[in-house]
Parts: structure tokens; sequence; C-alpha cells
């Protein structure tokens, strides 16, 4: 049987080789900004074609490639190149212009005439001129396409859970948030308030049934609309449920022989990746040695959390402080 799943591993070892890499970014449009975040309420991201999601923020600038995504209960309001005001509401998707002058297929759009001065809701001023809207005061950040204070969910992410319990990850956003947890459509398990960066372990109080799919966000304190998107996740099926019992007690028998510690390793990452257990995978490949491996592990449990490689590496080190004796 460790035979087999030595063989399996190095097939696994070969699709990380190939196929487990994160996309590239794709490179910025040759207009410059088509736009600026002037507005935020609830969740909302910027989506651009070859790179994660990011949490919009006020003064993040746009480029015309760029998607922004409104959720449920959130609102918006964009500033276009040339003096449109966008004011984007609930489950609304806004593709950027192409061009300063194309029409706006949005919500209700203001426009400033050429030359004038105004200052929006948010605080920011903004001068409107011939060739193009500029911002003209300090913004909250620098702008740039990293920066967010929005609360990120960062784990469980887009995999599969191969342990009978689930547990919450995210940064960002107010002091303290609660998890919410769905099961189609329906709420099954709503979180105590706790901070930032908490390992928040549902236990018991979350059953999960194998092969169902659940969708968990973040919502503050004192309640009110979402700040996150729904994050959906996969409880595993009752068989991989069971291999993974038996594949642990096989390897932790594993453990002890001298030579074997690097073929434990590989195998763990290996079963994982082969389940999409990425948060799994991206811990284990975070404890090796440095080697061509131990990359292509990482690149794949990020690429498969959709995650860049910095939030990454914060998540793998959060968890393995908790998990240290």
């Amino acid at each position: 049987m460790i035979a087999a799943r030595l063989a399996c591993a190095a097939a696994v070892a070969v699709l990380l080789a190939s196929n487990g890499a994160a996309p590239a970014r794709a490179a910025s449009a040759a207009d410059s900004s088509a736009g600026v975040v002037v507005g935020v309420t609830g969740h909302v991201v910027v989506e651009r074609p070859g790179a994660e999601a990011r949490a919009a923020a006020i003064g993040l600038r746009l480029e015309s490639i760029d998607v922004v995504v409104v959720d449920r209960g959130a609102t918006a309001e964009i500033y276009l190149k040339g003096g449109g005001v966008v004011h984007l509401r609930d489950a609304t998707r806004f593709e950027l212009p192409k061009v300063a002058d194309a029409p706006v297929q949005a919500a209700s759009k203001a426009k400033l005439s050429s030359g004038s001065i105004a200052q929006l809701e948010s605080g920011l001023w903004v001068l409107n001129d011939p060739q193009g809207s500029l911002l003209v005061s300090p913004m909250r950040g620098d702008g740039g396409w990293e920066s967010t204070d929005s609360a990120v969910p960062l784990s469980p992410r887009y995999e599969t859970l191969t342990t009978p319990s689930a547990e919450f990850v995210w940064n960002g956003g107010p002091a303290k948030a609660r998890v919410v947890v769905a099961k189609r459509r329906e709420i099954v398990w709503t979180s105590a308030a706790a901070a930032p960066g908490t390992i928040l372990a549902a236990g018991a109080a979350l059953p999960l049934a194998a092969g169902e799919v659940y969708t968990w966000w973040l919502e503050p304190e004192a309640g009110g609309p979402p700040l996150t998107a729904g994050i959906p996740f996969r409880m595993a099926g009752a068989d991989v449920l069971e291999r993974t019992t038996v594949l642990e007690k096989e390897l932790r028998s594993m453990s002890g022989a001298d030579g074997n510690a690097a073929s434990v390793d590989y195998l763990r990452i290996a079963f994982y990746a082969g389940a999409a257990s990425w948060t799994r995978v991206l811990l284990l490949a975070t404890q090796m040695a440095p080697s061509d491996a131990r990359s292509r592990a990482l690149e794949a449990a990020t690429a498969g959390l959709r995650l860049d490689s910095r939030t990454a590496a914060a998540l793998a080190a959060r968890l393995g402080a908790e998990r240290k004796p």
C-alpha cells in the first residue's frame, strides 16, 4: 500500500512541476489610470485579468482592464477619467470604460465640467481637466494595487477539507468580526467575535457533512452588511476521509525509521495536493527544507488558495506558529 502511494506521490510531483505555478499578473494597460475608487461601504473587490481580486479601498487607482465587483449590501463610487462619478450598488459588476469618453453602462453617473474642481463625499479633492481627471489631495494609502484595509478570508479557500472540523483565518478589517458559514444558502453557524489573525476553530459546533459544499464570510461584530464575499470550501467525501485516517496512521509508523523523513514529507504533500487540501499543502511545504519540490508545492498551494505569495507566506507563518509545541 505504501509503495502504491509513493507512486502516487511521484505522479503528483510531476503535476506540480507542470501546472502548479500561480498565473502571472497581466501587464498594466497602456493608458495608465482610468479611474479612482472614491467611496466604499461593505465588500467591494477589483478584478484584473491575470491577478487575484483585490479589496477596493479609497484612493485605489483603476485601469481600463479592471472590473469592480460590488457584493450584496455594499456600495462603491468610482471617479472616471474625464469627470464621471459612477455610483454602484448591490450585486453589481462594472467594467471600466476602455476610453475616456466611452458610455458608462452602470448606475447613476454625475458629470463634472471640464476644468472644474469638486470635493467628493469621501473627502478627496478632484480636478477635472481636458486631458483627464487627477486627484489633487492626499489619499488614504498609496493608491497602489496592493493597498487595502479590508478584511480578507485566508483559509479555508477554494479547497477540500480532509478533517471533520474547520479552522477559519482572515486578516484586515475591523478589530473584531464574526465568521458566518452557510450550506446551500442556509446559515448553519455564526462564531463569536474574534480579531483578525485568530485561528478560529469551529469544532463540534459546526458539524460538516461529507461531500457537502459550504460558504463562509465575515460580518461586523455588531451585525450589518457582510464585510467580505462568500468563500467556498468543500468537505471531503467519506472515502477520502477514511483514506486520510489510514494514511496518517501509516505515515506515523514510518516517521521513526531512519531515512524515511523526506519520503513521509513528499507522500503527505502528494496526498493532500491530490485531495485539493491547499492549506494543508501550504503548511507542510513551508516546513520542508528548501528544494525544487518545496517551491513547486508552495506555488501549487498559493494558486489553489488564490492568494498572492506574500499573503500565503503570512498565512503559513501564522498557522505554523500556532502549531509549535
